[in-house]
C-alpha cells in the first residue's frame, strides 16, 4: 500500500476485531510473531501495527521482501559485508540485522528462502549474532522479529521446502490475516476510508459511495483482497465527475471495461486530474497546486504541456 494509507484501518468484521485484539496483546513483548494470508491482505500493515504499539516505536522498522533477493545477495543484504569483500563492494555496508538493531526487523515472504538461506537465518536467530560477508568479526543484534508468507510453511515443512525448527523458532505467535471476501463487514469501512484518502490526496471534495454500489463492492469476490479494493476505489475516485459513486463506477474481471488500465494512459490520467482540480477550484493554480500537493511551477509545467499555447 502507499504510504497514504500506511496504516491498519480496524475492521469490523470478527475476525478483524480477533487480529486487532492479539495485536494489541503481544505488541509490547518480543515475541517474534508470524502473520500468514492470501497476497494483498495486508500483512505488512499489522506487522507496522505490532511494531509501533511496542516499546521499539521510537525506531524505524527494518522491512525486507526476501522474494526479491537473489541467493548470491542474501549475506550481503542481511548481515552486510566490508569493503572490498567482494568485486563491487566498495565500502563497508550494514546489513537488515543490524539496520534492525533495537528496533523490528519484518521479512516478508520468507516461505521464498531456499533452505540454504533458511539455515543462514536460523543460525542469526539462535545466536543473535551476525558476520558481515568478509569480516570475521561477530555482531551482537537485538531484534523483534515478525515475519509474513502466502505459503503453508507447514506444508512446505512435511514436502522438505521448509526447515522445521526455523519454523518454530519464528511463529512464537501466529496471526492469520483473512481474505477480503471473508470480512465483508469490513468492505464498507474499508472502501470509505479509501475514498477519504484519495479524495485528500487529489484534491477532491468529499464524495460518498451509494447504498447499491455498496452492495456490489460486498458481492465481489476481490481476488486481489484489500489492494484490489484500495486500487478499485482510486480509480473511482479519479474518474468520477459525481460527488457519489454509484456502482458503474466499479468495474471487476476480466471482462469489464477497464478504463483506468486499459482505455487512459498515464499521461491522460494526470490530465483529468489536474483539469478536474482546477475547476474545482475556480482555475486558481496556486490554491490548485496545494490540493495536488506540487509546487505553483511544477503544476504550470504541466499545464503547458497539456495546452502548449498557455502564456
Amino acid at each position: 500500500m502507499s504510504k497514504d494509507t500506511d496504516k491498519l484501518v480496524p475492521g469490523a468484521s470478527p475476525t478483524m476485531i480477533n487480529v486487532m485484539n492479539i495485536v494489541r496483546k503481544i505488541a509490547p513483548t518480543d515475541a517474534n510473531v508470524l502473520i500468514t494470508g492470501e497476497n494483498g491482505t495486508g500483512k505488512e500493515l499489522v506487522a507496522k501495527e505490532i511494531h509501533n504499539l511496542s516499546g521499539r516505536s521510537g525506531e524505524l522498522m527494518v522491512s525486507v521482501d526476501m522474494g526479491s533477493i537473489t541467493e548470491t545477495l542474501f549475506e550481503s543484504e542481511l548481515f552486510g559485508h566490508v569493503k572490498g569483500a567482494f568485486t563491487d563492494a566498495r565500502a563497508d555496508r550494514k546489513g537488515k540485522f543490524e539496520l534492525a538493531d533495537g528496533s523490528t526487523l519484518f521479512l516478508d515472504e520468507i516461505g521464498n528462502l531456499s533452505l540454504q538461506s533458511q539455515s543462514k537465518i536460523l543460525n542469526a536467530l539462535q545466536n543473535r549474532q551476525i558476520t558481515s560477508v568478509g569480516s570475521n568479526k561477530q555482531i551482537s543484534v537485538n531484534i523483534r522479529l515478525i515475519c509474513a508468507t502466502n505459503c503453508d510453511l507447514m506444508k512446505m515443512v512435511g514436502e522438505g521446502k521448509f526447515r522445521e525448527d526455523l519454523l518454530y523458532r519464528i511463529n512464537t505467535i501466529m496471526i492469520e490475516v483473512p481474505p477480503l471476501r471473508d470480512r465483508v463487514d469490513d468492505i464498507p469501512i474499508l472502501s470509505s476510508y479509501f475514498v477519504k484518502v484519495y479524495c485528500e490526496k487529489y484534491g477532491r471534495e468529499p464524495i460518498k459511495i451509494n447504498t447499491h454500489a455498496f452492495e456490489k463492492l460486498a458481492n465481489y469476490s476481490w481476488p486481489g483482497n484489500v489492494r484490489e479494493l484500495q486500487h478499485a476505489i482510486e480509480k473511482a475516485v479519479i474518474m468520477s465527475d459525481s460527488s457519489v459513486l454509484l456502482p458503474s463506477d466499479f468495474e471487476f474481471g476480466s471482462t469489464a471495461k477497464n478504463v483506468y488500465h486499459h482505455e487512459l494512459t498515464l499521461a491522460e490520467i494526470e490530465k483529468k486530474i489536474i483539469l478536474d482540480c482546477l475547476k474545482r477550484n475556480g482555475n486558481n493554480i496556486s490554491i490548485a497546486a496545494a490540493k495536488l500537493g506540487i509546487t505553483r511551477q511544477t503544476l504550470y509545467n504541466k499545464l503547458k504541456k497539456i495546452d502548449p499555447d498557455l502564456p
